[in-house]
């Protein structure tokens, strides 16, 4: 009868244990409407929706949580989480195995109406103050830029501190991924106060990263073939408009 006992005890442990290593905890933007944002409790937006679908395709527990980036980043690095929606540089290649692309977002440089200028490089942003949101990379010209000291930036936590700074005369522009930027501008009722310049800032995929130390190549080719699968039969589009259509402003 103790044998049986220690059998059962035993085999409830290794049940658990398994299911902690099979849940796959992956940390996202806790403020980028409509793409991602929440808490650790319920991330919400576009990401976390299309993470979840793709991992229940693949028959695999996943918990999506919403943190300020930069520790979203500091969480990846350590292999505490994956990290979702994030753009891929050259630093960021050292420290991460990427999916393939799951989005696309397009960005935009804002300004005031009446305040354009002509965009066409990052040299063309001199002496500019610019508004971004916090630990994000725009890219490495950008940061080079930054580092050579073209321009000046100021981070803050949301596109909506950014906008109200920017029409306050306190930055020259924001940057900022046009959907989350309309909803932001409709928010603050900017639609008259605040305009895109002509020229997109970039065209940036996003990408879900697990840290090299976590060995999860296996798990991002799986993630890879059923989203390959997804985007083939049409599922994926289908999915991404009902996504977005769910958080468009009531």
């Amino acid at each position: 009868m103790k044998k049986v006992v220690m059998f059962i005890v035993i085999s409830l442990i290794s049940a658990t244990i398994c299911a902690a290593e099979d849940k796959i905890i992956i940390a996202v933007d806790a403020a980028n409407p409509p793409f991602m944002y929440g808490d650790a409790d319920v991330a919400k937006g576009v990401y976390p929706g299309l993470l979840q679908k793709v991992f229940e395709k693949m028959g695999q527990t996943v918990e999506v949580k919403g943190y300020p980036w930069k520790r979203a980043l500091v969480m990846g690095e350590k292999g505490d989480a994956g990290v979702g929606g994030i753009y891929k540089n050259e630093a960021r290649l050292k420290i991460f195995d990427y999916s393939d692309p799951i989005f696309e977002e397009k960005l935009n440089l804002y300004v005031r109406n009446g305040d354009t200028f002509v965009f066409k490089n990052v040299s063309d942003l001199r002496n500019k103050s610019i508004g971004v949101i916090r630990g994000w990379s725009y890219g490495d010209d950008f940061d080079k830029g930054l580092k050579d000291q073209i321009f000046k930036v100021e981070e803050n936590i949301s596109d909506e501190l950014n906008f109200k700074k920017l029409i306050a005369k306190r930055l020259s522009c924001v940057i900022a991924i046009e959907q989350s930027a309309d909803m932001s501008i409709t928010k603050l009722g900017y639609q008259q106060k605040a305009k895109p310049l002509a020229e997109s800032f970039a065209v940036n995929p996003t990408y879900l990263v697990f840290a090299k130390s976590q060995n999860k190549q296996p798990l991002l080719e799986q993630f890879n073939n059923t989203l390959k699968t997804m985007k083939a039969d049409g599922s994926y589009d289908d999915l991404i408009k009902e996504l977005f259509q769910q958080e468009a402003p009531k």
